[in-house]
């Protein structure tokens, strides 16, 4: 019996020696393959405003004219329900800015049975004369700034003239006269559809001939007479204006 009894102790020690041996080896195992760690998910950022370039109403179809007048005589407009909306700015073409910043008005298109995907928004107050004008061809796809739209279709930013060629005066001082005028243009009602001067009634600008030396035809220079008795010389057959003292 002792000896039963002392090898039965012998075959536990060995027993336990090698489940011992068997946990170390696990053990080691683990610490050299330690768990993963997980990183952090990336938060794709949101996409910037796209770069918006600068337009004149000159480059723009003249029904923009037509709206940016509207906007500052406060309508009225072709589709009171829709224009001067807040506009919010969902497809993120325009700089972000506060809710109501922004506000859109239908620019016509001829022949269109609806409004169709012609508009200008604008940002800022005041709302007749805000900060800025966007116009958009394409419902908001893709935008340009209107630099020339600010107070009354940009008549706000008409310099004063400081080298009028001599013939500005003499067309002025034929105004002034009466006649005779040498042109069949002399006279007749300037629209103002390239929306540089400040806007007005429809026939409160008339337009007159600044002859050019050596050329035979109308040429380009032309001068604008407001009813408010104001003159506005032009060079560029309306591209451009300054105001004559």
């Amino acid at each position: 019996m002792t000896t039963h009894a002392l090898t039965l102790r012998r075959v536990l020690a060995t027993s336990v020696a090698a489940l011992a041996g068997v946990f170390a080896v696990g053990a080691g195992v683990a610490q050299a393959h330690p768990a993963p760690v997980h990183a952090a998910p990336v938060v794709a950022r949101a996409a910037a405003p796209a770069d918006i370039s600068d337009c004149t109403l000159s480059s723009l179809p003249a029904q923009a004219t037509d709206t940016v007048n509207l906007i500052h005589s406060n309508g009225p407009f072709p589709y009171p329900d829709n224009d001067g909306v807040v506009f919010d700015n969902r497809e993120g073409v325009l700089p972000a800015e506060s809710a109501g910043y922004y506000h859109e008005y239908t620019v016509i298109t001829p022949g269109s049975p609806n409004r169709g995907t012609r508009r200008i928004v604008t940002g800022g107050t005041p709302i007749t004369s805000p900060p800025h004008y966007y116009y958009t061809g394409d419902h908001y796809s893709t935008f340009c700034e209107i630099t020339d739209a600010s107070g009354g279709g940009g008549g706000g930013g008409v310099q004063q003239c400081t080298d009028a060629p001599s013939q500005v005066q003499d067309t002025i001082d034929l105004v002034e006269a009466g006649g005779p005028f040498p042109y069949s243009q002399d006279g007749t009602v300037y629209q103002n559809r390239e929306g540089v001067l400040p806007a007005q009634s429809a026939d409160y600008y008339h337009l007159y001939v600044v002859p050019t030396p050596g050329d035979s035809t109308a040429g380009n220079r032309r001068l604008v007479h407001g009813s408010g008795s104001e003159y506005y010389y032009t060079p560029d057959n309306y591209g451009s204006f300054c105001q004559v003292s």
